[in-house]
């Protein structure tokens, strides 16, 4: 079974395609049966691929899409796919929609994988992740644009001052000798081509 890879994705482009390409996946998902046999649905990507006349058993398109919608003439939807996120499928639509280009952010947490095509923040703004299981049991995460504000967020939860790493794994090691299960997670989103 694979791990599971959450993607963001944000398209952009000419106001005409970005309206074709919407009906197009909204005709697909509300359809009662997918346009091609699949285990994930109406809204498997390999459908969206078949239907820009395209093979998809030629095309990673391992997972589903949800959360369609039209924001300020930018679609918008998240992925949910195997392993890593499915750029193949969307470079696949953007050769088939000249005008549009996608950005994305995404997570595959089990292989380690936090990135983003978005170099300008201007739709994934969030550059840090930070997950933490404290004394007490309880669990917080959060996502931040800067280092500093995931610090003083982190210098909340630990009741300590946290200006870098360093005192993250120093207050992670004091917590640890009081209990193996505490954990603290930073993350930084890779900025990739």
């Amino acid at each position: 079974m694979p791990n599971w890879c959450s993607t963001a994705y944000a398209i952009e482009g000419d106001a005409q395609e970005i309206k074709k390409l919407y009906e197009l996946m909204k005709n697909l998902q509300e359809r009662k049966e997918p346009s091609v046999e699949n285990g994930f649905g109406t809204s498997w990507l390999g459908c969206l691929v078949d239907a820009l006349g395209e093979d998809w058993n030629k095309v990673s398109c391992r997972g589903d899409w949800a959360n369609l919608e039209i924001e300020d003439e930018t679609l918008r939807f998240t992925t949910e796919t195997a392993w890593g996120p499915c750029n193949e499928t969307l470079d696949l639509v953007c050769e088939k929609f000249p005008s549009l280009r996608y950005y994305y952010q995404t997570e595959e947490p089990g292989m380690g994988i936090y990135e983003t095509n978005d170099s300008e923040s201007r739709y994934f703004p969030d550059k840090f992740r930070a997950e933490v299981y404290t004394l007490e049991d309880e669990y917080y995460s959060e996502y931040f644009t800067n280092r500093e504000a995931m610090f003083e967020w982190l210098e909340e939860i630990f009741g300590q001052p946290v200006t870098s790493e360093t005192d993250v794994e120093r207050i992670m090691e004091q917590w640890k000798e009081k209990n193996e299960q505490v954990y603290c997670s930073v993350v930084k989103y890779e900025i990739v081509e």
